[in-house]
């Protein structure tokens, strides 16, 4: 054998350890011969037999089995090596492998979806040039707290006051009628200010932006088309530029196209026209609707803007203390401002998938602690040829950066599915999700996960047998010991993963309870079958009341009259999604509200027959009627709400109020009934303080631009039917908007809805991943101590004590794992509770209810390895020992 000389004199010149070294010569030895001989029992010839034992030990060549090189070699030679080996141990346990793989797949793949999300919406700069310079500028009301619109007033005196703001542009959402060449169509629309191109550095396609000379009250109208508009509309004519188009029935001429995807602020932008405020608007202090932009001088910061702001509102203050008091500017990043609606539920996703990819890493360094205790004799062996710990870390540190690297690259695949289902799934609630792509930052990203991954999860196994024992793990019967040390470890680690798992499952449990309770809010109106259409006249056909209500009380007879229509009414704004005008009221009897703490409460120009049409119950008094017209006194209708805050236990039928102005003729409202609260800005928010006037008594201004129609079946199938009998009555009315009562409100729980799918999926999988790592480290436990099983089955154990001892184990890491998850649960909880309605962050039944869950679960994949080990053989067991 002089194969084995030869290995022997070079372990005497590394080792220089007689002893040591005369035990593994006769362990070599000895198990190259069991080797050779189970060798034979399969059915080898005997020189096979040997040659198989020999390379499974590692000794053929001087680039052994073992991964140690005897003779040294570079460092590219010595990784490629590490490479080499690590990729044939991880190939000969595909089992394992596969696992491992997917599981870490899992986990980089959630994280870089979300990742992806978090970087389009919010980590990359808006499409303008030194888009980092632009700001929202809002007020404030300090007693509140509340940020909302600037007024044009405003808005003018921050343009003629501020320093640190190079350029202020306005804008507000403006729907227009475009009629003409073909059927007539509703554009969403902006007014802006000139300044808004200039500001953000955005010239058009071909044609113009607007001037200053455009953004005059007595200018000849000018509109700008979106490149998306010309080209679905005007067939992408060349010529456009200078011709007129009508809108709202007057005349405007296109002065230019914008280039494709511009569609600032919003993505259903097509028109844009010049708001062009007259005297009187531009010194409005009470009318909070401008939208207003900053792009702030070069070296400014938000904090001077801000500051200089805090100057000018307290001047303000001082100048017009009826408007102005308790009123400040805010000014935040224009980025920062598109996602803050959403950031909360974005943080909330973006620890949730860091949770499953730590309980995915906590998973697979199970697998690999368990893996590494079974080649205990092969690490033994390779340290005894030479082998440091080093060198042993490192080996198991490149199998594990191997498995990252798959894990990553099929990550990164899953991702790609993830971001695909996420945008057919998108609520349409978050900004810029179109532009979410796989980019350079994202798959760094995933380069740097994939190779944390590789550390968190390959270095605490690798540290466990680094220091393998000399001596016995290399005699025969000797096992465990590398084992028995790391069992610890994978207690800890399935501690930590039922944690995580279980603060997962909270979050997930909170939102479904929140999610079920908005389900069941009382909305106070009924939604089944009802049909609703915009159907809003164009300001030059809206010159007075009696024509307005001529046109609205027409359509309404013409819909009632049709087949399987049960009533049908009109409303300036619909419930859920549109609050209705604010205003400000005096109350007869009352004292005048303290300067900065207004009676406050939204009005909604109706029908007599809205109330029927919605389902929205009298309480007390009477309804609108036929009668209440431009002749009668001014009569209002008002909520629950209304009625508590402002007469508390009186009756209010009979009382007046009127809405708080300078004029001195202000009319009065009589109220003559009371309904129930409609919720009308959104189903998670109290019903406010609101009245209802009849459309016969309101301006033109304030005229209905809702229809809607109670049908006694389908609502849709009425579509054709109702649209058919409006253009009846004026075939150059645009329609739009069409859906049902139902469908609104399922696009407001849309959001709702899409977190708590991603954040239930992601619980779903933790507890998955969870399940998978208890049954492996207690399957792993009982096949170590099959033996021991085996004696006690022999001194008289039964089955039971052994599914006790077994599955006490599992419970007993499962309730670790309970109290850290509720205990970090208590502290994570806090920061969904901007996203829960009506359930406490530390809400008891869900804390109670996940914890029997997760510990059900546990000691279900505890149940499975304790059964298979109550039916060892003892006697197979000690005969093979």
């Amino acid at each position: 054998m002089e194969w084995f000389n030869i290995l022997m004199a070079r372990l005497r010149a590394l080792f220089r350890r007689e002893s040591v070294l005369r035990d593994i010569e006769e362990e070599l030895r000895v198990h190259v011969e069991m080797e050779t001989e189970t060798n034979i029992g399969r059915g080898m010839p005997p020189d096979e037999a040997r040659a198989a034992a020999l390379k499974s030990f590692g000794a053929l060549s001087r680039k052994t089995e073992l991964g140690y090189d005897i003779r040294g070699g570079g460092w590219l030679e010595t990784l490629w090596q590490d490479l080499r080996y690590g990729a044939r141990m991880l190939v000969k346990n595909p089992g394992f492998t596969l696992v491992a793989v997917i599981t870490l797949a899992l986990g980089i793949g959630a994280n870089t979806t979300i990742f992806s999300v978090v970087n389009a919406v919010w980590l990359r700069p808006l499409p303008y040039p030194e888009a980092d310079r632009l700001a929202l500028v809002t007020h404030r009301n300090m007693k509140q707290g509340a940020n909302f619109e600037l007024t044009p007033a405003g808005y003018f005196d921050l343009r003629e006051q501020s320093k640190t703001i190079g350029q202020l542009a306005a804008y507000v959402s403006r729907d227009f009628n475009l009629t003409g060449a073909g059927e007539p169509e509703r554009l969403q629309g902006q007014l802006v200010s000139a300044s808004l191109f200039p500001l953000l550095k955005v010239s058009p396609l071909f044609g113009r932006v607007f001037t200053e000379a455009d953004d005059r009250a007595d200018a000849p109208r000018a509109a700008l088309l979106s490149h998306e508009l010309w080209r679905r509309r005007f067939g992408a004519e060349a010529g456009i530029i200078g011709q007129t188009i009508r809108l709202d029935d007057q005349s405007y001429m296109v002065v230019g196209v914008m280039p494709p995807g511009f569609n600032f602020p919003n993505k259903e932008t097509e028109l844009w026209a010049p708001i062009a405020f007259n005297a009187e608007a531009a010194n409005a202090r009470s009318s909070f609707y401008l939208s207003v932009i900053a792009r702030l001088n070069p070296g400014a910061t938000l904090g001077q803007a801000q500051s200089e702001l805090d100057v000018i509102a307290h001047n303000l203050a001082r100048a017009f203390p009826q408007s102005n008091t308790d009123l400040a500017f805010g000014v935040a990043s224009l980025s920062e401002s598109l996602v803050s609606g959403f950031k909360q539920a974005l943080f909330a996703l973006l620890v949730a998938v860091a949770f499953v990819l730590l309980i995915a890493c906590v998973n697979v360094a199970n697998l690999l602690s368990a893996r590494a205790a079974a080649r205990e004799k092969e690490l033994a062996l390779r340290a005894a040829l030479g082998a440091g710990r080093w060198r042993l870390i490192r080996q198991l540190l490149t199998e594990g950066a191997l498995l990252a690297i798959a894990g990553g690259a099929l990550g990164l695949l899953l991702a790609l599915w993830g971001l695909e289902a996420l945008k057919l799934i998108n609520p349409e609630t978050i900004p810029r999700l179109e532009e979410v792509s796989l980019d350079w930052r994202v798959l760094v990203f995933t380069s740097g996960v994939s190779c944390l991954t590789a550390i968190i999860f390959g270095l605490a196994p690798a540290l466990q047998v680094s220091k393998p024992d000399l001596q016995h793990p290399l005699k025969e019967g000797g096992r465990g010991f590398v084992g028995a040390r790391g069992q610890r470890l994978r207690g800890l680690l399935v501690i930590t993963e039922m944690a995580l798992s279980l603060a997962l499952l909270i979050g997930a449990g909170l939102l479904i309870r929140s999610f079920v309770r908005l389900q069941n809010v009382d909305l106070g109106f009924n939604p089944e079958r009802l049909l609703t259409l915009r159907v809003e006249m164009s300001e030059s056909k809206a010159v007075d009341m009696t024509r307005v209500s001529s046109f609205y009380q027409q359509v309404i007879d013409r819909a009632q009259a049709l087949p399987g229509v049960e009533a049908a009414g009109v409303a300036n704004a619909a419930p859920i999604v549109t609050p209705g005008i604010r205003n400000a009221l005096v109350i007869e009897g009352k004292p005048d509200p303290q300067v900065g703490q207004p009676q406050l409460a939204n009005s909604r120009v109706v029908s007599p027959d809205y109330f029927r049409t919605l389902g929205v119950p009298l309480m007390s008094g009477r309804l609108l009627s036929a009668q209440d017209n431009a002749q009668a006194p001014l009569v209002a209708v008002i909520n629950q709400a209304m009625a508590r805050r402002y007469w508390g236990e009186e009756d209010p039928v009979g009382k007046r109020f009127k809405l708080s102005s300078r004029a001195p003729n202000t009319p009065w409202l009589t109220v003559v009934g009371v309904v129930g609260s409609v919720r009308q800005v959104g189903l998670n928010s109290d019903p406010f303080p609101e009245f209802y006037a009849s459309f016969t008594q309101a301006p033109p201004r304030l005229r209905p631009r809702v229809l809607f129609i109670r049908a006694t079946g389908d609502p849709l199938s009425l579509v054709a039917a109702v649209k058919d009998q409006v253009w009846a009555v004026d075939k150059d009315q645009t329609i739009w908007g069409m859906s049902t009562m139902e469908e609104i409100v399922a696009r407001w729980l849309a959001p709702r809805r899409f977190n708590l799918l991603l954040l239930g999926v992601f619980a779903a999988l933790a507890l998955a991943l969870a399940s998978v790592g208890i049954y492996g480290v207690i399957s792993y436990s009982v096949s170590q101590r099959t033996r021991e099983i085996g004696v006690r089955l022999a001194l008289g154990a039964q089955p039971r004590d052994i599914l006790k001892l077994i599955v006490g184990q599992g419970l007993a890491l499962t309730l670790g794992g309970v109290a850290l998850g509720l205990l970090a649960s208590l502290a994570l909880t806090r920061w969904l509770e901007s996203l829960l309605y009506s359930v406490s962050p530390t809400d008891p039944l869900t804390f109670a209810g996940v914890a029997l869950l997760l510990t059900h679960v546990a000691l279900l994949a505890c149940y499975v390895p304790a059964r298979r080990a109550t039916k060892v053989d003892p006697l197979v067991t000690l005969k093979h020992e």
